[in-house]
């Protein structure tokens, strides 16, 4: 009994003391969560300033260049040129900075979405809003240095379907392809001679921009190797920076038929789906993209507002709008979708304070006569809410 109770009187004792150490690794454990939210708001706030100093100061570009090269067996006179560069000053921001060209085409809209943590390493998503309703998403990962500074390690690009690293890496291969170093990038060991010859053919197509010939290797393969995902993405790639929309659209059918599934190829698959009028499958890369992110975000919510209507979804392209609305209510395509939808549900009055809100808030001139051009806006057009909205 005395044991007993010596023991109660000990774990009484000592209980001060466990909980003080808990609190303390809580107070350290939110300490660091700040310093990941700070960090990367801080350098959302620079990029819609136009300044990339925070997010290159924020990178290890020693560290950053070794995950570019990683395992891939790339020119050593090629590597090697490509570090002199990077250690002359301001080049290895130019070279960040030149990642950014599409994003920053007519200037930077960057949205921090999230950012989540736990111990010293993290993740944020930011949304890069471009013209036409279109949008990038940047998935960084993150890690808390001294002093709790954010050290950007690496991103994913949702809008190009790339690891940023990865991107890079493939580039400098692409640049000078070898038996060896094609061969890992293909998914499977068993590759013939021959057939690594062409996958490396195929990449020497894209580089010298000949899609002719380019095309001409892919007829020539068999299924698997049709299959291999490097072909596509370095395709993808070459179609949009050479600006050959008619190649692109081709790249983006192989990809739906081979790799219809695969996360990073789902944003760049809605410039094929969304012309082709696919609306089921642009409404599922949507979500599948949502989800991957783990981001409840208003313009997907817009998107996906549209994308239900269409399908005929009115009920969910209703509640879809509403949330986007009041998420952000200065998103334009928000208003957009509240407008389409809300027309078609029959509720005049809420279409008709959207139409305001497109007209007075975003500059448009949306009056009868413009609307009209459109049969399923008839009834709303005569509707007594759509009258009194234009008299106000």
């Amino acid at each position: 009994m005395k044991r007993l109770f010596a023991t109660a009187v000990l774990c009484i004792l000592g209980a001060p003391a466990f909980g003080q150490e808990v609190d303390s690794r809580e107070q350290e454990e939110l300490e660091r969560q700040e310093g990941f939210r700070d960090g990367m708001t801080v350098i959302v706030e620079e990029l819609n300033r136009g300044s990339f100093d925070r997010l290159v100061s924020a990178i290890d570009a020693d560290e950053m260049l070794e995950s570019i090269f990683g395992l891939r067996l790339i020119d050593q006179r090629m590597k090697r040129d490509f570090i002199e560069q990077m250690e002359q000053e301001g080049r290895f921001e130019q070279f960040i900075r030149s990642q950014y060209q599409a994003e920053a085409e007519e200037g930077i809209r960057a949205r921090l979405l999230t950012v989540e943590s736990r111990g010293d390493r993290g993740r944020a998503v930011v949304r890069f809003d471009m013209p036409h309703f279109q949008a990038s998403y940047l998935e960084y990962d993150l890690r808390l240095g001294p002093s709790n500074n954010v050290q950007v390690v690496d991103w994913v690009d949702y809008g190009r379907g790339h690891r940023f690293t990865d991107r890079v890496g493939l580039a400098m291969i692409v640049q000078q392809p070898k038996e060896t170093s094609v061969r890992k990038l293909i998914d499977f060991p068993t590759a013939q001679q021959a057939e690594v010859f062409q996958v490396m053919e195929a990449l020497k197509a894209t580089r010298d921009n000949k899609f002719d010939r380019f095309w001409q290797i892919i007829d020539s393969m068999d299924e698997d190797m049709r299959r291999q995902r490097v072909v596509w993405k370095v395709g993808l790639d070459a179609a949009r920076e050479g600006r050959k929309r008619r190649d692109q659209r081709r790249v983006l059918e192989g990809i739906d038929k081979y790799h219809p599934e695969d996360v990073l190829f789902a944003l760049p698959l809605l410039d094929y789906y969304f012309p082709d009028r696919q609306y089921q499958k642009a409404r599922d890369a949507l979500v599948r993209v949502r989800d991957k992110l783990r981001v409840d975000d208003a313009l997907t919510n817009a998107r996906l507002s549209s994308t239900e209507l269409v399908i005929g979804n009115i009920d969910e392209a209703v509640q879809l709008a509403a949330k986007a609305i009041e998420q952000e209510p200065d998103l334009e395509l928000g208003w957009w979708s509240q407008f389409r939808a809300q027309v078609a549900a029959g509720d005049h009055e809420t279409a008709a304070e959207a139409l305001t809100a497109l007209n007075g808030t975003f500059g448009h001139d949306l009056t009868a006569e413009t609307l009209s051009k459109e049969p399923a806006l008839r009834d709303f057009i005569e509707s007594e809410a759509f009258r009194s909205g234009q008299q106000q």
